[in-house]
Parts: C-alpha cells; structure tokens; sequence
C-alpha cells in the first residue's frame, strides 16, 4: 500500500513537473516579451522556489515534527525538483537561442 502510495506521488510530481516543462516551452515561444526578458523572469521565479524550498526543509533541521524518513524523502524530492527546474530552464535557454537564430517571418 505504501509502495503504492510512493509511485502515485512519484508520478503526479513528475506529471506536474512535465506539465510545467511543457507550459514553459509553449509560453516561451508565446512570450510577449523579448527571450532575454523572458529567460530573466524565468529564472529569478525558479531561484525563489528554490530558495523557499531550501527554506522549508531547513526549518526542521532536528526532524522532531516530520521524523527522519519524511525529512530524507523530502530532501530526495527538493532535489530531483532542483535537477528538473535546471533541464526545464536549459531547454529553455537552448529555445530561447534557437529562436533568437532563426530569421523574422517575411524576412527572406
């Protein structure tokens, strides 16, 4: 039952995570804004969930309320999101460049 419980939020969180990856892509090539702009909004968002992240964690430094398996998987958790917010973030970046490669419509 457990197991099962592990692999069901396992998936949702890397659902969420492709979800986001996915909504990232669209909306970067959506963007009102120039890619630079956008890459910097980006990236100051993913610093502060990072950082807020960091900071839930570090809060129950002695493991008292969670206990130490809980505190464990949320530290494998932080840091598989860490991991994927830097691929999501890179494969950005490489659109970003891409784009910023190609010609303008109409330009011949």
């Amino acid at each position: 039952m457990v197991q099962q419980q592990d692999k069901f939020y396992k998936g949702m969180f890397f659902g969420a995570v492709l979800g986001a990856a996915g909504g990232t892509i669209m909306g970067l090539l959506f963007a009102p804004n120039k890619g630079s702009e956008t890459q910097q909004i980006l990236s100051g968002k993913l610093k502060h969930a990072l950082e807020k992240a960091s900071e839930l964690y570090e809060g129950d430094d002695d493991g008292e309320l969670y206990g130490n398996e809980a505190k464990k998987r949320s530290q494998e958790i932080i840091d598989t999101a860490r991991q994927e917010a830097r691929k999501i973030l890179d494969e950005a970046n490489s659109i970003i460049r891409e784009i910023k490669g190609q010609p303008k419509v109409g330009e011949n």
